[in-house]
């Protein structure tokens, strides 16, 4: 069986298609097509002249915009050249060596449309779905080559975020993770890896998590609408753009954290589900990791002076705390 090309050589196919031409596949589309690096040939495929019209709008709109914020590095009327609009399946997967599906999020439809593209596109084409929460197993469990299927889903809007998630399923081939990772970075984009097609995968897990907890607040009366989105926007936020929560754990402190969390996590309405990270993060405190104070912890931090990371990291929240005060 052939597998997709080495992520060594030049990742990108020479011509690939979006499925699909709403809200994400614009957007889409706009990514493959974009930058010094874009694919040449980029085929948009809806069901019907009205929706391919909406799309060109819609693509019009993200360039211009794209452009006016400096973050087009290609002149706007190159990114238009690669993208061709059509009705017709077999005609938008002619000769493609990559296929994102970005239809509406309805297993027995997207099962219908990947059935259809194992039979029109021959391995070692990569088939993506963008889907945000369906497993891999609902929509290519009756294909043949099922070890090309990867989930690649980007978040909205498509074209504004620098990452997504790569998510493969259990006969995804590591060749195929390998190469459409390749292939995103390629094009200027952050992929975020999920080992396992897990529920929500990564992204929605973790946001998920968050809202579930702002909800019950509200719901209980323990704190307003208002205050809860302000403890995020400008509490939580501008802290993870600086660091995430597992780096910010390690500036922080594991030891501290650790007493902090076997308190409060089992307070977070998640059952026998606190057991395992609690667990988790205490091994590692057990086996001396304290984070940037000593060097390792959730990370390693190699030769690091915490007051000068400390200091580093203050720095860019005060930036962006001041920016958040500038504009209102």
């Amino acid at each position: 069986m052939k597998t997709p090309p080495s992520p060594s050589s030049n990742p990108l196919p020479e011509r690939a298609a979006v499925i699909g031409a709403g809200l994400m596949g614009a957007g889409i589309a706009v990514v493959l097509a974009g930058g010094v690096n874009g694919i040449e040939n980029v085929s948009v495929m809806s069901r019907s002249e009205q929706s391919i019209s909406r799309a060109r709008a819609r693509i019009d709109g993200y360039v211009a915009d794209l452009a006016r914020h400096g973050l087009l590095s290609v002149e706007p009327a190159i990114v238009h050249s690669r993208l061709r609009f059509t009705t017709s399946l077999p005609d938008a997967v002619s000769g493609v060596g990559l296929v994102v599906e970005s239809v509406t999020e309805d297993a027995a439809t997207k099962r219908d449309l990947f059935t259809q593209l194992d039979d029109l596109v021959p391995p070692p084409a990569i088939l993506a779905s963008n889907t945000s929460a369906l497993p891999i197993a609902e929509f290519a469990g009756g294909m043949t080559h099922r070890d090309r299927v990867i989930i690649a889903h980007f978040l909205q809007p498509a074209h504004a975020l620098p990452v997504l998630e790569v998510v493969r399923g259990a006969e995804t081939s590591d060749a195929t993770d390998a190469a459409m990772c390749a292939i995103w970075t390629a094009l200027g984009r952050r992929p975020l890896r999920m080992r396992r097609d897990e529920p929500g995968f990564l992204i929605n897990r973790l946001q998920h998590a968050l809202v579930r907890e702002a909800v019950r607040l509200l719901a209980d009366g323990l704190a307003t609408a208002e205050d809860i989105d302000a403890a995020v926007t400008h509490g939580l936020a501008p802290r993870f753009v600086t660091a995430g929560p597992i780096r910010q754990r390690d500036v922080n402190g594991l030891a501290m954290h650790v007493k902090v969390a076997s308190r409060l996590w089992p307070e977070l309405d998640m059952g026998d589900g606190a057991r395992v990270p609690i667990e988790f993060l205490k091994a590692i405190v057990a086996a001396g990791g304290l984070g940037l104070e000593n060097g390792r912890g959730f990370y390693d931090w190699p030769d690091a002076d915490p007051a000068a990371v400390r200091r580093k990291l203050d720095n860019e929240l005060l930036a962006l705390v001041k920016s958040q005060h500038d504009a209102g």
